[in-house]
């Protein structure tokens, strides 16, 4: 049984034999590029140009080679415009926080201050920063920081894909169903909440969201059908290849949810729940996978009922996320996915490998019982990260391979 075979029975809860692994596969289940350099290094493969694949995380686009020897069985299909709307179409030469040369895409030309920070400019506007020896872009400009009705929505941009990027993902999409026997996840992001965030800035959008609620149904409104006008061109050339659909949404924060349960429901799940509706209808094996960060257990019944298949990143450190629970509460109704390694507390926290293995076999054991379960650390590995520690969390979920 290949990869893509063992998660398409896994996805149905059917029986397999051992877990599924992700390295890497989806956005959130990555690692910095610069902890990714040392562990090809660690591996005792080639050295190559690693490729940058999230500008704003500053993310490895992994090699299949490193799937392979980490045990992964997914392989992720992503937009051909990254963050910032910078297209992938070519790459260039670049030069990591370490000095350590890599690839990112050839539209990226940040402008350089007097202080050596860095400006990524959207329309002349600097829209996203990073600072002088920092690690990652923090985005800088709000878009619709200061609407206030609906006409103030009028001319903004939509994230309506243009026909040479459907044409980029379905040519990627055929190319690793041709020369992979690994599950693909298709990277659609389809942020409804978060995006809302970026675009009014936080504190704007919490208070749009109960006082200005015209508003945020129709811009809601408005991205959603963007996300289904993209979807309703892009499935029916590469549903029959792919097993999940990537959506990001981060509703939890370290001590709970940002919102209550019924805003949710109110403002956001109908928006949801229309997204995925449409990708169970339209394609029935493929599955929906949403990566949600946070404390988030009481909300995790109406992310259910919205649609949801496939919860990422489990992050078990969070308030409310106690393993066995969730195990016991949901996992006859929702898949796992992630959970592996305590990537933010226990892992950070120690140099002791075999506990690292210890930590990674105990979790195991629980999100293992009754299937429904994708092993992954929580979250991208960080750039301080040492390579013998990722070996470490990943030959131990090997084991249960089979």
């Amino acid at each position: 049984m290949n990869s893509r075979e063992k998660v398409r029975r896994l996805f149905n809860r059917e029986k397999t034999d051992g877990i599924a692994i992700d390295f890497g596969g989806m956005s959130s289940s990555g690692i910095s590029a610069v902890a990714y350099a040392k562990l090809v290094e660690a591996l005792g493969l080639p050295k190559r140009m690693i490729k940058i694949n999230d500008i704003f995380q500053q993310t490895a686009q992994p090699d299949l080679d490193v799937i392979e020897a980490l045990g992964g069985d997914f392989v992720q299909a992503l937009p051909m415009r990254l963050r910032f709307g910078i297209s992938s179409k070519q790459w260039k030469e670049w030069t990591m926080t370490d000095g350590t040369p890599c690839l990112v895409p050839s539209e990226l030309n940040p402008v350089t201050d007097e202080k050596g920070n860095q400006f990524i400019l959207v329309n002349g506007m600097p829209y996203a920063c990073m600072p002088a020896k920092g690690l990652y872009f923090d985005q800088t400009a709000h878009l619709l920081e200061d609407a206030e009705d609906l006409s103030d929505l009028d001319g903004f941009p939509l994230p309506v894909m243009e026909e040479d990027e459907i044409e980029f993902i379905q040519t990627e999409v055929d190319e690793l169903y041709e020369n992979t026997d690994k599950a693909i996840v298709f990277r659609l992001g389809g942020s409804v909440f978060e995006q809302g965030q970026r675009d009014f800035n936080y504190e704007n959008f919490y208070c749009n969201l109960l006082i200005n609620k015209e508003l945020m149904h129709e811009y809601f409104r408005r991205l959603t059908d963007a996300y289904l006008e993209n979807l309703q061109r892009l499935l029916p050339a590469i549903g029959d290849k792919i097993q999940a659909v990537q959506f990001f949404d981060d509703l939890g924060a370290q001590t709970g949810l940002q919102i209550s349960i019924d805003t949710y429901r109110e403002m956001i799940m109908p928006y949801h729940k229309k997204m995925y509706a449409y990708i169970h209808k339209t394609c029935p094996g493929v599955k929906v996978l949403l990566h949600c960060c946070g404390g988030i257990f009481d909300l995790i019944p109406s992310l259910i009922e919205a649609g949801v298949d496939i919860l990422n990143p489990v992050q078990i450190s969070a308030a409310g996320m106690e393993l066995q629970k969730l195990k016991n509460t949901y996992g006859d109704r929702m898949i796992f996915w992630g959970g592996g390694a305590d990537m933010q507390d226990f892992v950070q926290k120690t140099d002791d490998l075999d506990a690292v293995r210890e930590h990674v076999d105990s979790l195991i054991q629980i999100f293992f019982q009754g299937g429904g379960f994708v092993f992954t650390q929580i979250h991208n590995i960080q750039y301080d990260v040492p390579p013998e520690k990722v070996i470490a969390i990943y030959e131990t979920a090997k084991k249960y391979k089979r």
